[in-house]
């Protein structure tokens, strides 16, 4: 099937397994999966399926096309060196999310050698006491220290880039972070992202103000200066890969999470999602539209009639979700 002009998918999203080792407080899945019940849990995807994914997706999608890699900790999954490499010899930009603490010699060499171009790892601060303690696991960050150090040396064809949170816990001490990732020449670049719900957590209306709200800014005003200051350096040249747009929706999204902060529509209708268990989505917040442990083809999954019903309905979302405002963020 030839794919149409104005509609095919513009990214991939798959999160290949749901298990880490770390204990993040902004993140839950380490535990038991709420939104899989153990009666529909038949297994994870095999790597011949998934080989499967990628050609049915390769004629559906342009040149350039990326496919991101997570979790969970992506590295966890016992073929993701080889899933990178069957979809990097398609042609497919590889990008892999990783807390870093697997990344040693031997890995950094396995991920450049599969045909990886990208990978993000997440710092939130350069006091290693506070970073270890929103990941829940003493040393985390020695060994992200560690992790850019060696994909530098070992993974050269590898861009790394870091991903930064705003917490409560981090704010007061954000820019120096950014200033040490601009001025650091192994880092690519970073993306500012804003505190959201943890994953893995049955939905709240307003859990900033509720159990998870240790996470959320209390100084609205701060945090204000802040992005004003981020919109700043990145005007500035500076190493943040946001949009200026993305920056001022953040802004409003602290300033008031009740209210939707674009003007435009979410770009999730663009997206495929594969959770771990090979389940397609469009959007997490929607129905299941194919799983890739029947064969079904995504070529047909992504034109078909509930496919288009459900990118109409996201067309229509109002809610200020993860998606919207830290993922594949598109100006006004």
């Amino acid at each position: 099937m030839k794919p149409e002009a104005k509609n095919k998918p513009e990214f991939a999203c798959l999160g290949v397994t749901d298990d880490c080792m770390l204990r993040c407080k902004m993140c839950y899945k380490w535990k038991d999966d709420i939104f899989i019940k153990k009666d529909h849990y038949y297994g994870i995807p095999t790597l011949e399926q998934y080989e499967r994914f990628f050609l049915d997706l390769r004629v559906l999608v342009d040149e350039g096309f990326i496919i991101n890699f997570g979790g969970g900790e992506a590295l966890l999954h016992k073929d993701i060196f080889k899933l990178i490499k069957i979809a990097s010899s398609l042609g497919f930009r590889i990008n892999l999310n990783s807390n870093g603490f697997l990344i040693d010699e031997v890995v950094a060499r396995k991920l450049g050698e599969a045909g990886l171009v990208d990978i993000k790892l997440s710092l939130d601060s350069l006091q290693k006491q506070k970073h270890d303690y929103l990941r829940g696991v003493d040393g985390v960050y020695d060994q992200l220290r560690k992790a850019i150090d060696n994909l530098h040396a070992y993974a050269k064809n590898v861009n790394i880039s870091i991903i930064s949170v705003i917490y409560e816990q981090n704010y007061r001490e954000f820019i120096p972070l950014i200033e040490w990732i601009n001025n650091n020449e192994k880092i690519n670049h970073v993306l500012v992202m804003a505190a959201m719900q943890p994953n893995n957590t049955l939905p709240e209306e307003h859990w900033w103000e509720g159990e998870y709200g240790a996470l959320w800014p209390k100084d609205t005003g701060q945090i204000e200066k802040l992005l004003d200051q981020l919109i700043v350096m990145k005007n500035d040249g500076y190493k943040i890969c946001n949009p200026v747009g993305q920056l001022k929706a953040v802004k409003k999204y602290f300033k008031n999470p009740r209210e939707f902060v674009k003007k435009t529509i979410c770009n999730m209708y663009k997206a495929i999602h594969l959770s771990s268990i090979g389940l397609m989505y469009l959007c997490f917040e929607y129905e299941v539209i194919g799983d890739i442990k029947k064969n079904d083809d995504v070529k047909n999954i992504w034109h078909s009639d509930k496919a288009q019903q459900i990118r109409d309905e996201i067309k229509n979302c109002k809610k200020n979700c993860h998606f919207l405002i830290n993922c594949f963020f598109e100006e006004d």
